[in-house]
């Protein structure tokens, strides 16, 4: 007997209808993820220390995973670009966000029109590092600690400006924090577009009086003379610096400053991809010489945390950096 065209080609639906369900417990259930390449955007230019330390999550994933990370830099609008992108990419799992507190807890506060909603768009995979900040001079400068900086700032302080990685940055929000505390609230803030390495090398040539980033940044920097390092703004001095003091030593004051980077996922890539991810994270971390590379650079591995105690966090630092941008009053 022949099979009709119309039942055959209803029996095909009903077969694909039928299979449906288990197709969608197989995605759910993170099915053979992944099997192709990851790419992970960093909203931040290259060389920038969130670059430097989303090059080595992306080796870890990698090895962890079996495939392929791939590092994508979008920067621009102080993180906002790359973040706008993988909030709007498609949440398999196969588009993630490696990026510090500027575009989670800071932006929020400093643009009006933020394109994405950090809360609401993105899930939170893993924290990774904690990233305090080094103050640096030029290695030229006559400026040799924080009370020269702080004298020849309120001598003369039309002649004096910092520089920062973008207008409302955690970078920014870090040095106007420090022109506050130098007793100079209306120091001249140059923004940056084209990130870490241009604001280095003008405070090295003095075109800026000083700017603030990680040790993996400016680290090469102080060791060659090009730069002096003024202070930190951990709690405890850098064990990759012990001769520099933290602010909060030199200020006399609780002057705290330290930022993080974390990997998200966009709203809605299914659980069990985003444990694959988080335990990928959990179980590079073990490795001792993972946590002595961060150290070197100044940028300690943060304490194990669940997903959901990375939530908690995420929550408790966006009130925290709230307090920092009102009490400095920063602004685009």
């Amino acid at each position: 007997m022949q099979l009709s065209r119309r039942k055959f080609l209803g029996g095909i639906a009903g077969a694909s209808l039928a299979s449906l369900p288990s197709l969608q417990a197989f995605a759910k259930s993170g099915g053979n993820y992944p099997d192709t390449t990851i790419k992970m955007t960093v909203p931040f230019s290259p060389g920038s220390n969130t670059d430097i330390a989303g090059r080595i999550w992306a080796e870890i994933i990698g090895g962890q995973l079996g495939q392929s990370v791939v590092i994508e830099n979008r920067p621009g609008a102080g993180g906002n670009i790359g973040a706008s992108a993988v909030a709007r990419a498609t949440a398999d799992g196969y588009n993630l966000l490696y990026s510090t507190a500027t575009t989670y807890a800071i932006n929020p506060f400093i643009y009006p029109s933020l394109t994405y909603e950090p809360i609401k768009d993105f899930t939170t995979v893993g924290v990774t590092i904690s990233v305090p900040v080094v103050l640096v001079v030029s290695g030229q400068s006559d400026i040799k600690n924080y009370e020269d900086l702080k004298r020849s700032i309120n001598e003369n302080p039309q002649k004096h400006s910092y520089g920062s990685n973008g207008a409302g940055t955690s970078s920014h929000i870090a040095c106007k924090v420090i022109a506050d505390l130098l007793g100079q609230s209306e120091l001249l803030h140059v923004p940056y577009r084209s990130g870490s390495q241009q604001v280095m090398s003008d405070v090295i040539s003095g075109v800026l009086t000083y700017a603030v980033d990680a040790w993996s940044v400016v680290g090469p920097l102080v060791k060659a003379g090009r730069l002096r390092a003024i202070a930190v703004t951990s709690g405890e001095r850098l064990s990759v610096a012990p001769d520099t003091p933290t602010l909060s030593e030199l200020s006399g004051k609780d002057a705290v400053i330290v930022t993080w980077n974390a990997l998200w996922a966009p709203t809605g890539t299914p659980d069990a991809i985003l444990d694959k991810l988080h335990n990928a994270l959990s179980e590079g971390r073990k490795d001792p010489a993972l946590s002595q590379r961060f150290e070197s650079q100044g940028t300690p591995l943060l304490p194990e945390m669940s997903r959901q105690e990375c939530e908690q966090f995420m929550h408790s630092e966006v009130q925290r950096w709230k307090g920092f941008i009102d009490s400095a009053n920063v602004k685009l």
